[in-house]
């Protein structure tokens, strides 16, 4: 008997669950509130960074190396391009989380780093303006994903093995029926065996998970130095990361179209509400610091920025991933709380969701995300 299984948003996690469930066989219902994909949640725009050290907590290492190769995978499947592992540059205070964490994750996991003498970090980087007293290393497996490209494989590979996508489809409500669960939107009621929430910025909107889980957080990114050949990746500019003494981590992207290259800052952010709220000092306040960046580390760019998105982070209470069976219902399985943080993992987490909804369980490197640790 094939089982079926809803997902409950198409962002990039709902789509890589998508693919792994319907690749295995299971029937696959997706609904997503607005169309698929949009530019209304955390899985819009051109790249994000794929680091291995892991600065943040190098449990997740394991994770990582697994997401490279499921990366590569998916590529083949594809036919499109998804990871460019080309290194990323990383400069900061030794003390600070950037260096210390990264260093720390590499020795623990046997990971290769490339340290640089200021020098050489002068030579190879010449549009950056450090302070003398800022380390400077290279992690070679490192680089940069393809997003919106990977959004639309893994969307493109599920429909292939049979899932269905139901856009612009509302959650209005679900009511469990003994070892099922019945989808109520647009005004039709589908029963299934599991459900996946993989809501994003969204998750308090669904009466399933606590609001004290999930908050969103709007942030906003920027581009600068557009059709400027210089700040391409065949030209030497390699993604990057830089953190202030401090701790604010500025991050950024080698031009990879017209729009030039991309800048943000993972730290800062606006909690809201909803995550259809706006805050427009906040927008003022980025853009500012911004300009400010550019100025003192990039001298070589503008510090006049030409275009801004806005998106939006799914902060959970210690910015660490919420993955597991809901603590009192295991018809529904949890995926949120990714914190700004999680794109790159997508494929590994797609099948980790696989596992827990086919079989119960998945891969013990996924324990220390369970959201029981909340309890």
């Amino acid at each position: 008997m094939t089982i079926k299984i809803a997902l409950i948003g198409a962002g990039i996690m709902g789509a890589a669950a998508a693919y792994a469930l319907a690749k295995r066989g299971a029937e696959v219902t997706i609904f997503e509130q607005f169309s698929a994909p949009h530019n209304r949640g955390s899985s819009h725009g051109a790249t994000r960074l794929f680091r291995t050290a892991y600065f943040e907590h190098p449990d997740y290492v394991p994770l990582l190396r697994r997401a490279a190769a499921s990366w590569r995978a998916l590529e083949k499947a594809s036919g499109v391009t998804l990871l460019e592992m080309c290194g990323v540059f990383m400069a900061g205070m030794a003390e600070n989380p950037l260096i210390s964490g990264t260093m720390s994750a590499a020795e623990k996991h046997g990971l290769a780093l490339e340290q640089l003498t200021r020098r050489d970090a002068v030579a190879r980087f010449p549009w950056f303006s450090l302070d003398p007293a800022m380390e400077t290393l290279i992690e070679p497996e490192a680089g940069f994903i393809y997003a919106s490209s990977a959004h639309s494989a893994f969307l493109a590979g599920a429909a292939a093995h049979g899932a269905i996508l139901l856009q612009n489809h509302a959650i209005e409500g679900w009511e469990g029926s003994g070892a099922n669960v019945d989808i109520i939107s647009d005004g039709q009621r589908r029963r299934f065996d599991k459900v996946i929430l993989t809501p994003g910025a969204y998750a308090g909107h669904l009466k399933a998970v606590d609001g004290a889980l999930v908050k969103p957080m709007r942030k906003q990114l920027f581009w600068t130095a557009p059709n400027e050949r210089r700040f391409t990746l065949s030209n030497g500019f390699l993604p990057f990361g830089i953190e202030e003494p401090d701790g604010r981590f500025f991050y950024g992207f080698p031009a990879v179209d017209s729009d030039g290259v991309k800048i943000g800052e993972h730290t800062g952010g606006a909690m809201v509400e909803s995550p259809d709220q706006d805050d427009a000092d906040y927008s003022n306040e980025a853009r500012r610091d911004m300009a400010a960046f550019l100025r003192r580390r990039t001298p070589e760019l503008s510090p006049i920025t030409t275009k801004e998105q806005s998106c939006l982070y799914a902060m959970s209470p210690d910015g660490h991933f919420i993955i597991g069976h809901q603590p009192d219902d295991e018809r529904v399985i949890l995926a949120m709380g990714f914190s700004g943080h999680g794109f790159k993992f997508a494929p590994v987490i797609g099948e980790a969701l696989a596992d827990l909804a086919l079989e119960g369980e998945t891969l013990k490197a996924f324990d220390f995300l369970k959201p029981e640790r909340f309890s």
